[in-house]
């Protein structure tokens, strides 16, 4: 059995059926799995291989958010051997940019919550966690980010 990972026409290859990053640690609060099913995290391109590609038109595959926080992950390459991956997000404004984000980081990531001091709660409430968008589908970049942004 062959377990190399390679790169063939700009997509990262695993050994059949194989996800190599983070457990999904809040899928029970969240209500839905954090990573895409594996065929869709396959499709996705591979690090530095849409570089030619005029921002507008990348094709962004898988889109995570806080809601109602105006923090925004758009995912248009991804590393799926360490979850490393390249879109376009925003912080907490209306703006964002181009960049690098690792999706296992996002997954744990908690937002504080806003002048409340923590009160012992051990878990996190659902609005605090990033969420994936379970209804997003694959679309070029100027169809599918807010505006203004490119």
């Amino acid at each position: 059995m062959d377990n190399t990972v390679r790169i063939v026409e700009g997509r990262v290859l695993l050994p059949a059926g194989t996800w190599g990053v983070l457990p999904d640690v809040h899928r029970e609060l969240r209500g839905h799995d954090f990573y895409p099913p594996f065929p869709e995290l396959a499709g996705i391109p591979a690090p530095g291989t849409t570089a030619d590609v005029p921002a507008p038109a990348r094709t962004i595959h898988i889109h995570y958010a806080i809601p109602d926080e105006h923090y925004d992950w758009y995912v248009a390459e991804l590393d799926p051997t360490t979850g490393r991956a390249f879109g376009w997000l925003r912080a907490g404004g209306p703006y964002g940019e181009w960049g690098e984000f690792v999706l296992g980081e996002l997954e744990t990531f908690i937002l504080p919550e806003r002048g409340r001091a923590h009160r012992g709660r051990t878990a996190p409430q659902p609005s605090q966690l990033i969420q994936r968008d379970t209804a997003f589908r694959p679309a070029p970049a100027a169809l599918c980010l807010p505006a203004p942004t490119i």
